[in-house]
């Protein structure tokens, strides 16, 4: 049966989109993030039978969009199908889509519709056939009045590109006529590319941490440390290594969790923050305001050993919600 992982929330917002919540250990808490921003977690129903909501803005470049929906197409057509399956264009009872997420521009996705004897078992299949590092993570069964059941089975693949945060892998069937069945393959990717961001090192660096944050009142118990020029490297090696935070959204709460500032010259050149919500480290700069994903361990490793024992809690706290997967 298929288990789902209730998304936990860091902070109340204006919801943009609909998502369902991820099964088991697929997904990572980026992706619990990213559920959170793209809506409402509807927990076992397809995308179709959800109310329509507002759209999440993405951030994300044409490019990026295009290059996001090429790894889809590849993922897809690597998938394995029963060789009795026969491409078509369309399917009589019209399989609804299928994945862990609902339409959002933050998604890429793609899906391939095919007709085979129901004497085949596309479970059996998938299962001998899987690529090298995939594993199913999930089985069900739907039902709806005056229709067959829909029999779904999905499978974690291996992506290896570093801009992948999410994909996954769903099939769909459901007993057709003439002693056929109809099968559908969706595939879902979220690719956020990492943005290289380049912090200046030439100048004075500061770190301002917070002992207590609070997503109703300001920040307090502010600590501030500058950065020794061996510090400041590495603060820097783990920036340009962040990735696109990929959308824009509203909070109807937030708290701000830390602040660095570049000074040269007595002017500031270079500053960013890290929030709550949506999780982001926003940067300015003279030239652009690149906004990363804030979520990463990395990134806050290096940040708490900035602080001495007893200063910064609720900065260095933040490392205990960060997400591995996606930036190891």
């Amino acid at each position: 049966m298929r288990h789902f992982a209730r998304p936990k929330f860091g902070a109340s917002r204006v919801l943009h989109s609909r998502a369902r919540a991820p099964h088991g250990r697929h997904a990572t808490s980026r992706v619990v993030l990213i559920l959170i921003a793209l809506g409402i977690a509807c927990l076992g129903l397809p995308w179709t039978s959800v109310g329509a909501a507002p759209t999440t803005t993405t951030t994300l470049s044409p490019t990026v969009v295009l290059e996001g929906n090429a790894y889809a197409r590849h993922l897809l057509d690597a998938q394995p199908v029963p060789p009795d399956a026969r491409r078509v264009a369309t399917l009589s009872t019209t399989l609804a889509p299928n994945g862990d997420f609902g339409d959002s521009p933050l998604i890429r996705q793609d899906h391939h519709l095919y007709l085979l004897p129901m004497s085949v078992s596309v479970d059996q299949f998938v299962r001998t056939h899987l690529i090298k590092g995939e594993r199913v993570t999930e089985t069900g069964t739907g039902t709806a009045p005056n229709a067959y059941p829909t029999h779904n089975l999905g499978v974690a693949p291996t992506c290896a590109s570093p801009h992948i945060t999410f994909c996954g892998v769903y099939y769909q069937t459901t007993e057709a006529k003439n002693g056929e069945q109809e099968l559908r393959v969706d595939v879902q990717v979220i690719y956020l590319p990492i943005l290289h961001v380049q912090m200046p090192t030439d100048g004075v660096v500061t770190v301002t941490g917070y002992g207590k944050t609070s997503l109703m009142d300001p920040s307090s118990d502010p600590t501030s440390v500058v950065l020794s020029h061996h510090q400041a490297l590495t603060l820097r090696t783990v920036i340009a290594r962040m990735k696109d935070l990929g959308f824009e959204d509203m909070c109807m709460e937030d708290s701000l969790l830390m602040k660095i500032n570049v000074v040269k010259n007595g002017k500031v050149v270079w500053s960013a923050t890290a929030d709550e919500c949506p999780g982001a480290l926003a940067i300015t700069t003279a030239k652009s305001s690149p906004i990363l994903d804030g979520r990463s361990c990395p990134f806050w490793q290096v940040v708490s050993t900035f602080f001495v024992a007893g200063t910064a809690n609720a900065t260095k706290s933040q490392i205990h919600g960060c997400a591995d997967s996606q930036y190891s």
